[in-house]
This record gives C-alpha cells, structure tokens and sequence, in this order.
C-alpha cells in the first residue's frame, strides 16, 4: 500500500510542477520549455497508469 501512496505523491508533485511551468510558459514561448513541459506531462502520465493498474490489481 506505500507503493500506492508513493505514486500517489509523486503524481501530485508532477501535477504542482505541471501547473507552475504552464503558468511561466504563458510568458516564455521557448522550445525549451515546451520541452520540459511535455517530459513532465508524460512522466505523469506514466505513474497515472502505474496507479490504476493498482488500483485494478487490489
């Protein structure tokens, strides 16, 4: 059950770093950060599915 927990964390982690750099990038158009955007976007993706598979194992 930590294991859950720990995803569960870092998922809500992600989701903070996610919504602050969507608000800098309003002003920074960069490719940069719309790189750095889109790696966080998919790594949040990833432990999203991490923890619904979880959730359908329990």
């Amino acid at each position: 059950m930590s294991d859950f927990k720990d995803l569960v964390k870092k998922h809500k982690k992600l989701e903070a770093q996610i919504k602050k750099i969507t608000k800098l990038r309003l002003n920074d158009r960069t490719t940069s950060s719309w790189v750095n955007l889109r790696a966080l976007k998919k790594e949040k993706l990833k432990i999203k599915d991490k923890i619904s598979k979880q959730k359908s194992d329990e």
